[in-house]
This record gives structure tokens, C-alpha cells and sequence, in this order.
């Protein structure tokens, strides 16, 4: 047991996210970072007062003396409470080749990536796989994020460590579900491409390990998680890819031909998202939740679609398929696909997100333009689950036939 305690006191230090930081560039800002104002100061005070953890509040220098986070009050998520724009102000960057790169590999985790990802998948690549990486990345994120929720483990605090991200730092830390998002998406693409591609195995798992070591890294040094946290994300990931894989292809059976199955998708992941643990204060993990739970109900409706109706935009031909070496020809019509596809998609969700918010404002009584009434469970739930499910459908069923009728398809 004490073996357990050290070796997670270790994992969740956050000076070692700091030496990370600094190994890669990231270096205080001297010239500012020690001479903050009395009102900042007192904001560092507080915050070390409630997290237990013990800064040298001298005006001429701020670190971090304690080596271990207090558990017994890991439900405070509190730091600091400075802009982005004060938060710049205590580090400098001298490494630009890492601080791009890291940043890249941060994004592979935001909304934005997967609204762009997931839909390129399916229309230039193979359905198949896009299915497969759907039902592991829904399942993992949904469980990652009702962690984060129930454990309540705190993010790094600054100082010591930099905050080059602040986005979702009133969320909490364990696990990190970009390191879960970092390893579901390129392992579940290469296990659903064993046996049905014939590719070098060492090349995909060497691109699959490099993105998941990416992203991880990429939480590191922005500043948002500690070592424990990737960790954590990483292996639940791979517990999952490892226990639920042999089950893949009966889920994906039953989503596809049975009567039923669109009516289930919807309610249960609905409902998913209404049951999703409750927090003491807002955070952006449950909106985020509810937009991962509506996307894949949205996919999977439209594959059972599909399915249903015998329209098909995969591959033929025997099994395993060879990999053709692009053309011109070919890259043109996948980026003409990939341009027309996400405008289609981005209007689509511009005009629902839309009208659904002014709908159910207007159902409950509140103003749409209220940021606090658009936080409200019932609003927020509602509003994003009906967005993302129709983009969802949209990208991976009427897009498709869309470009099938223009004939864009393969």
C-alpha cells in the first residue's frame, strides 16, 4: 500500500509536468513572472490555501515546495484565476518546432477534430473502419468523462506549472480523455484494418504508437494534465480495445439489421447523457459528453440506414484489399469530397444548433442568448444532442448519397 501511495504521489507531482515543460522549451518569463500584482498574489495564496499545496509566496520568486498533491481535497479544481493573456505572461517559448507540434497534437482531441476526422474516414476511406472507431471512441469517452466527474482528481496548478491551454481547465484531471481519444482512434483503425487490408503490421503500429505518444505528450506540455492522468487514459483505452474488441462485430450486427435499433441508439445515449454525473460547479464535460453521445448516435442511425436500404460506398472486391497507390486524379476527388463535405456539414450544424436552441428557449422559458440559461442541464443536454445527432446522420448518410447523385463517390 505504501509502495501504491509513493508511486502515485510520483505520477501526480506536478513538478514533474514543469521539468517536462522546460525540457521542451517552455521557460519562465523572468522578467514578469516574478513580479506579479498584490490582487494576483492574493489569487496564489487562496488557491494554495485550498489545495493544501505550499508556495514560497515572496513577491520576488513563486514555486512549488510540496512534492505531493493533498487527496484529501482532490475535489478542488481551483487555480489561479488569471486570463489567458496573464497566463502568457509567466512563460516564454524557445523551442517553436515542439510548441507547434505539441499544439498540433492537442487539437486531436477537441471538437473540431473530430467533426473533421471521423466524417473523412468514411467518405474516403472505408466505412468499415469508421464504424469500428466510432463504437470505441464513444464508449471510452463516455466512460472517461464520468470519471473525471466521480473521482474528481485536480488538473496541474499554476504556478508551478505553465498554462499554455485553459479551455477546459474547470473540468478535472483522471483520466485524460485526449490521451483515451489519442489511443482508441489510430489503435481501433488498425485492428479493424488487421486481416481486412494487406499493409506492413510494423508501420501501422509504429503510426499508431507515434499518435497516441503525440497526444499524450501534447497534454504534458500545455499543461493540462499530469503524468497519472495520461496514464490513466491511456490504459482505459487499451482495456477497453482489449476486453471489448472480440465484441465489436455483434454490435455492430445488431445496430445494423435489427428493427429496433434506431430507437434504442437515440434513447440510450439520450439518456446517457442525462444520467451523466453531476458536478458542484459547471464545466464544459458534460456539454462535451453529450456531443461524443449524439455524434455516434447520429453515425449509427445512419449506417442502420444504409444498411436497410442496401446502399453501400465501401470498397469491393476479395478479401484482403491491396492499398492502391494514390493518383492525382484520385487525391483531387478526396479533397473536393472533403472541402464540399464539411461546408455541407458545418451549415448543417450552424442552422440546427440554431433553430433546436431557439426551440427549446423558447420551450423553457429563457433567453438563447443567456450563456447561463444555455448551461442549464435540460437546455444544454437537449439542444446538443439534437445538433450533433442530425450532423452526425447527415456526414455519414445523406452526405454520401449526395456525392454518389454529383458522382464523387470512389
Amino acid at each position: 500500500m505504501k509502495l501504491l501511495t509513493e508511486l502515485t504521489d510520483y505520477l501526480m507531482d506536478f513538478q514533474k509536468v514543469r521539468a517536462f515543460q522546460e525540457f521542451c522549451g517552455v521557460k519562465e518569463n523572468t522578467s514578469t513572472y516574478g513580479r506579479i500584482t498584490n490582487e494576483d498574489e492574493n489569487l496564489v495564496n487562496n488557491c494554495c490555501e485550498e489545495t493544501h499545496q505550499c508556495f514560497d509566496n515572496g513577491a520576488a520568486d513563486l514555486h512549488y515546495k510540496s512534492t505531493k498533491t493533498c487527496f484529501e481535497t482532490k475535489k478542488t479544481t481551483e487555480t489561479p484565476k488569471l486570463t489567458p493573456k496573464q497566463y502568457e505572461k509567466t512563460y516564454v517559448i524557445t523551442n517553436w518546432f515542439l510548441y507547434y507540434l505539441f499544439k498540433f497534437g492537442s487539437t486531436l482531441g477537441h471538437e473540431i477534430f473530430y467533426i473533421t476526422f471521423v466524417p473523412c474516414i468514411f467518405w474516403n476511406f472505408d466505412p468499415f473502419i469508421g464504424r469500428k472507431m466510432v463504437v470505441v471512441w464513444v464508449v471510452t469517452m463516455y466512460i472517461g468523462q464520468a470519471l473525471k466527474d466521480i473521482l474528481q482528481w485536480p488538473r496541474p496548478t499554476w504556478p508551478p506549472v505553465f498554462k499554455l491551454e485553459t479551455r477546459v481547465a474547470a473540468e478535472y484531471g483522471l483520466p485524460s480523455t485526449h490521451a483515451v481519444a489519442g489511443t482508441t482512434f489510430p489503435f481501433s483503425m488498425l485492428m479493424a484494418m488487421y486481416n481486412r487490408y494487406d499493409f506492413p503490421l510494423e508501420i501501422g503500429v509504429t503510426l499508431a504508437c507515434s499518435w497516441c505518444l503525440l497526444v499524450a505528450c501534447s497534454r504534458l506540455y500545455v499543461g493540462m494534465h499530469s503524468i497519472m492522468d495520461v496514464l490513466a487514459g491511456i490504459s482505459l483505452a487499451a482495456t477497453y480495445l482489449w476486453l471489448g474488441w472480440p465484441f465489436m462485430d455483434m454490435v455492430e450486427e445488431y445496430t445494423m439489421t435489427s428493427t429496433f435499433a434506431p430507437w434504442i441508439i437515440i434513447i440510450s445515449h439520450f439518456l446517457l447523457g442525462v444520467f451523466y454525473p453531476g458536478t458542484e460547479h459547471y464545466s464544459t464535460s458534460r456539454g462535451d459528453t453529450v456531443i461524443i453521445l449524439a455524434a455516434g448516435a447520429g453515425i449509427h442511425c445512419a449506417s442502420w440506414f444504409l444498411y436497410q436500404y442496401g446502399i453501400y460506398f465501401g470498397p469491393t472486391g476479395e478479401l484482403p484489399y491491396t492499398f492502391a497507390y494514390p493518383t492525382f486524379a484520385s487525391l483531387g476527388r478526396s479533397a473536393l469530397r472533403t472541402i464540399l463535405g464539411l461546408v455541407i456539414l458545418f451549415m448543417v450544424r450552424m442552422v440546427v444548433k440554431t433553430v433546436s436552441l431557439f426551440l427549446i428557449c423558447h420551450a423553457v422559458g429563457v433567453s438563447k442568448n443567456d450563456r447561463q440559461a444555455r448551461q442549464r442541464k435540460d437546455v444544454e443536454i437537449t439542444y446538443k444532442f439534437v445538433t450533433y445527432a442530425f450532423v452526425g446522420f447527415f456526414a455519414l448518410a445523406l452526405i454520401p448519397i449526395f456525392f454518389d447523385y454529383i458522382n464523387l463517390t470512389h
